[in-house]
Order: C-alpha cells, then structure tokens, then sequence
C-alpha cells in the first residue's frame, strides 16, 4: 500500500494561520500608510518592498504581512501582489475619505 502524499509544509502552516481568528490589534503608522495606499489598488512587489508604483513609496514586507495577518490584506498565491481586503475596505475606506476631506 502506498501512503497517502503529504501537503508540503509550508501550504500546512498557511492554512493553519488561516483558519485562526483574525488578531485585532493596533495598527502601526507605517501598517496605516501601507493600507491607505493600497486602498486605491493593490501593491505590487518591488526589490525595495510593496508599491504602487516603481517610484514608491514603498512598504516593506514585513508591514504587510502584519497586514496579511491581521485580515486587512491578501498576497496573491505568489505573494507578487497585495490587495485590500473587504473587511479592510469598510473598516478604513470611511475614514480614509473623511480625512482627506
């Protein structure tokens, strides 16, 4: 008999972290800076960390995955793009334009 083929590692540890509760804490200023901007549109990974543009201002890694963690953000399934999420859109989209105002 053959043994059923294992999920890698790394795909177990993701989906684990996914199943958690999402984790409510306080978001840090460059956390806020990243999720303003990527609420006009998803980051895209640069050598200098996520941007809008090749110009910047760029994010660093380790922000969005706080993001990611937190459930305001998603990285595609090459963790080339970064995106809002919906949660994050209602949460934040209100006082982003109240803001601005």
């Amino acid at each position: 008999m053959k043994a059923a083929p294992r999920k890698s590692l790394g795909i177990e540890l993701m989906l684990a972290e996914a199943e958690k509760p999402a984790r409510r804490r306080r978001l840090s200023a460059t956390q806020k800076l990243a999720l303003q901007e990527a609420l006009a549109g998803r980051l895209q990974l640069y050598p200098r960390g996520y941007a809008a543009s090749k110009t910047g201002p760029f994010h660093s890694r380790r922000a969005i995955l706080g993001l990611v963690r937190a459930g305001l953000m998603s990285l595609s399934a090459t963790a080339r793009y970064a995106a809002v999420t919906r949660r994050a859109r209602d949460m934040y989209a209100a006082q982003a334009t109240s803001e601005s105002e």
